[in-house]
């Protein structure tokens, strides 16, 4: 109701004022000054600060003995961290894209930006949600030293290299001081894609589409010329080589027909075991870039959403992040969304998972409409390979990456 008190719940008032708080500029740098501490330094600061209560108290001198020394540790530890390091650090990658299995080479560049010299240190390179450590030495006034380091990308995805961040401590590990430098790095780690003999041309003639190897007798791609045949429309006669020759003679054509590719990815966490998830995704990759590598035009969607195919390399940078969905809608209506968002298209191939029935794909042939051929890559381990027809719908049974090129070999899928 307007005007009505609002109830706050018991702890979020103090919670906000602790943002509020933390957010100051005094309130950062007391974060930072205890974050400095480490679990063994506040072991050390509480056993201190104990034994002074103790020697106040009952004037223990053993507790006074032990006190002098953990302040003397300390101090010393104080002394060991103070001070900001002079290291410039740098993070290169000569690639910043590779496939998986294909080692990626970095170099990590330290320079002592200090005309005097720096004793040895550790700079930390994150790698994830790890880190890596790089013991660097005793570099000399404005000294550069450079490690080269390799990573193993076993794993399809995008690898965040850095900050780097230089390390100082004390030899008892009771304080730790972190300074952070260089923007991270990306390396994209493209999921493995094989050569297969995909052809996106479907049956619809289109005066833009791509010339096929069918001759027609009536098109826009001249061919050659060929002796008129009855039935022959006479609009084609070539009347300068007819005079020439003393018979008519007309001229053939190539077919041209519409080449859209539609790739539709099933995302679904459901779906999907993680080895399997990632042959598919391998799959549907392998096929987009066939139909882009032959002049077609090329849309590929996901459960959710649809992935950039303008350019080879913005299609693999996208699906190097790709992960499965939680949610989304079924793949008979994902089927029904994406043909009507691309009305334009000539082929549809659907790649799913091992749970999709037969009566399912048949069903999908029938829900893409009689306009577009529809083919299914349907991957999974326990399914040996093979080729079937499921009403209209060409399938193929692929349980391994290396089977996709040999089940289309004869003929596409779609």
């Amino acid at each position: 109701m307007p005007g009505a008190p609002r109830r706050v719940a018991a702890g979020s008032r103090p919670a906000a004022l602790l943002g509020r708080v933390r957010d100051t500029r005094v309130g950062r740098v007391v974060a930072e000054v205890l974050g400095v501490v480490t679990g063994t330094g506040w072991a050390v600061l509480a056993a201190t600060a104990g034994s002074l209560v103790v020697v106040v108290i009952a004037g223990w001198v053993e507790a006074g003995a032990l006190a002098v020394v953990g302040a003397t540790c300390l101090l010393v530890a104080v002394a060991s961290v103070l001070g900001r390091s002079a290291y410039g650090v740098r993070i290169t990658l000569p690639n910043e894209r590779t496939r998986v299995g294909r080692p990626a080479a970095g170099e990590l560049q330290v320079r002592n930006t200090r005309g005097r010299t720096l004793r040895a240190g550790v700079v930390e390179l994150a790698v994830g949600a790890g880190a890596t450590p790089f013991v660097v030495p005793r570099l000399a006034a404005h000294e550069e030293w450079s490690e080269v380091f390799v990573l193993p990308a076993r794993r399809r995805g995008v690898v965040v290299l850095g900050p780097a961040r230089a390390v100082r401590g004390d030899a008892l590990g009771l304080l730790r001081t972190v300074q952070r430098w260089a923007e991270p790095v990306r390396l994209w780690v493209h999921p493995v894609t094989v050569r297969v003999p995909f052809d996106a041309t479907g049956f619809q003639a289109d005066v833009e589409g791509v010339t096929t190897a069918k001759l027609s007798s009536s098109d826009v791609s001249f061919h050659a010329l060929r002796d008129y045949a009855p039935g022959d429309d006479r609009r084609h006669v070539h009347w300068p080589t007819t005079a020439r020759v003393g018979r008519l003679t007309v001229r053939q054509f190539e077919e041209t027909r519409r080449s859209h590719h539609l790739v539709l990815l099933d995302t679904r966490a459901g779906a999907w075991q993680a080895d399997e998830f990632e042959t598919a995704v391998a799959a549907a990759a392998s096929l987009a870039l066939a139909s882009l590598g032959r002049g077609s035009t090329v849309s590929f969607a996901t459960t959710t959403g649809w992935v950039p195919t303008s350019a080879p390399v913005r299609l693999l940078d996208a699906l190097a992040e790709l992960g499965p969905d939680l949610t989304g809608p079924t793949p008979d209506e994902r089927v029904r969304q994406v043909v009507a968002a691309r009305p334009g298209a000539s082929v549809l191939t659907v790649v799913c998972g091992p749970q999709a029935t037969d009566a399912e794909l048949a069903r999908w042939s029938v829900l893409a409409g009689p306009d577009l051929d529809t083919g299914v890559v349907r991957v999974g381990h326990t399914r040996p390979a093979a080729r079937l027809t499921c009403g209209r719908t060409l399938v193929a049974d692929c349980p391994t990456l290396a089977d996709l090129p040999r089940l289309l070999y004869r003929r596409g899928v779609a």
